[in-house]
Order: structure tokens, then C-alpha cells, then sequence
């Protein structure tokens, strides 16, 4: 790798398929290494995801004496106690629009508020096609589809997960405005607003920080990842990653499941 690696100050990482593979709950002993080496040397690591703060792998919180943490594709910024630094959320005319649609069609709608993760349609589909089995994550989604007047007391939601067929849901895409529909796996839709990214979050680390973007090193592997590693003066793609991905990416690495996001920092020596 010939990529400039001297104004890099902040390590910026998707989740789940980038630290951490398909069916596992944490990220290797080795990167854990990495990043506490990475931090030694003075730079900060951040976590940037598309999950709620209270679906976030525990073990990241043992692991990572992370400060802050962007959660639901860049419509908020958590510190480690679970504190809000910003927050995006949708409009009420998305929210109702998205809710009737889901209802016509059958999609598994979750909506991903302050406090928690509700479904406003569908719930056990919901439930079923985005919650791990054997994990304490289905307790803590909220079934209000009967009633669904949980942004009444808790504001409007930050962003949206569907679970439907991929044919069903594209078929809408064009009918909520300003809104990116995400595909993250088969059945499974992310849903957030064109205006707020996951790159938005990376900014309010910056600004936080005293950084800018050529301080940054960013890794992911979909597409809602996309828009925080176009501007990253390094951006990572996961070999595991879509191939759209790829495209906007300086380096790739090799699969999450080998360690990539430590094989890449390694060997551009910034660990």
C-alpha cells in the first residue's frame, strides 16, 4: 500500500461485517490490540453503525474505551454512556407515509427512536427477520403496532429498518422523498434520510475533535457506508463488502472474518 498515512488521527468503523463477522458478538483479540496500540499512539477510534445504541454488541463497550459512537446510519451521536450529542430525526410526513405503506404491504416496520427500537407494523415479522436469535435484543423492541403513538411522548424516529421481500419494498422507494433505502441483507431494508448520513455523525466527531477530514481512516463494506468513506482522506472497502463499495474505496481488505481492519492497519504502521 503507497496511501499517505501522516495526518491520519482518527479510525473511523462500521460494524457488523467490517470489526465484526456475520454471527459473531466481538470483535478478535488481535484488533482489540490494534486499536488499544492505535490509541496509545494518540489516535481516537470510533464506531459508526446503522444499529440503535441498545442493539450495540456489549462487548464493544469492554473492548473500546470509545468516546463517542454513531448509531442509526449518522441520525445520532451517542457518547459511551448512552448520552445524545445530536440527533436527525425524520419528518412526521415520512414517518406516517412509511407506516401506511408497511401496513398495505406487509413489511416488518421498525422504527428506531431516542430511547429504543418500536414497531409500528408487523411486529413479529419484524422481530423475526432483524433480531439474532438467542439474544436478549428482542426484549427490547417495543410492540406499539396497535396503537403506534410512541413519537408522541418520544419525538419523532431517527430512522427506520424494513423486513419484507426485496421486490415489495423497492417497490416504494420512490414514494417517500428524501429518503435512502439501504439494501443490508436479504429481506432487510435500512431506511434514512438522504440528508443525514453516517457521514453526518463522522462531523460531529470531527467538530468534537478538532479534526478535519484528511485526518480520517474509514472502513466499511455496504452501502450506507458509502458516504462517510467517499470523504475520508483513506477510505477502506471490505473484500466481503458490495461491489459499489469497492468503487469509492482507496484500499481493500481482506474479509472481516481475516481480520481485514487489523491486517490494514498493521500494515500502513499505524498500530
Amino acid at each position: 500500500m503507497t496511501v499517505n498515512t501522516e495526518k491520519i488521527k482518527l479510525i473511523v468503523c462500521d460494524v457488523d461485517g467490517t470489526i465484526i463477522p456475520g454471527g459473531q458478538h466481538a470483535i478478535s483479540p488481535r484488533l482489540r490490540e490494534d486499536f488499544h496500540k492505535a490509541m496509545d499512539k494518540g489516535l481516537k477510534v470510533m464506531i459508526n453503525t446503522g444499529r440503535h445504541f441498545t442493539f450495540l454488541q456489549p462487548s464493544l463497550f469492554d473492548d473500546l474505551p470509545m468516546d463517542l459512537i454513531g448509531t442509526i446510519n449518522g441520525a445520532c451521536v451517542n457518547r459511551r454512556d448512552g448520552s445524545i450529542v445530536e440527533k436527525h430525526p425524520m419528518s412526521e410526513a415520512q414517518m406516517h407515509t412509511i407506516t401506511l405503506l408497511c401496513l398495505e404491504k406487509g413489511i416488518g416496520l421498525g422504527f428506531k427512536f431516542e430511547d429504543r427500537i418500536v414497531t409500528y407494523a408487523n411486529h413479529r415479522k419484524f422481530v423475526e427477520g432483524y433480531v439474532q436469535k438467542d439474544t436478549p435484543y428482542e426484549l427490547t423492541v417495543l410492540n406499539d403496532t396497535y396503537e403506534r403513538k410512541h413519537h408522541l411522548t418520544h419525538g419523532l424516529p431517527l430512522g427506520t429498518f424494513l423486513i419484507g421481500a426485496d421486490s415489495s419494498i423497492r417497490t416504494f422507494v420512490d414514494m417517500v422523498p428524501d429518503l435512502q433505502f439501504a439494501w443490508s441483507f436479504r429481506g432487510g431494508f435500512d431506511v434514512f434520510s438522504s440528508k443525514v448520513t453516517k457521514a453526518t455523525s463522522v462531523e460531529a466527531a470531527l467538530r468534537e475533535y478538532g479534526l478535519e477530514w484528511e485526518n480520517v481512516i474509514a472502513f466499511g463494506d455496504a452501502g450506507n457506508d458509502t458516504p462517510f468513506l467517499k470523504p475520508a482522506a483513506i477510505a477502506v472497502a471490505m473484500e466481503n463488502g458490495k461491489d459499489d463499495v469497492k468503487s469509492v474505496a482507496d484500499v481493500i481488505a481482506p474479509p472481516c472474518i481475516e481480520d481485514g481492519v487489523a491486517r490494514v492497519l498493521e500494515e500502513l504502521k499505524l498500530v
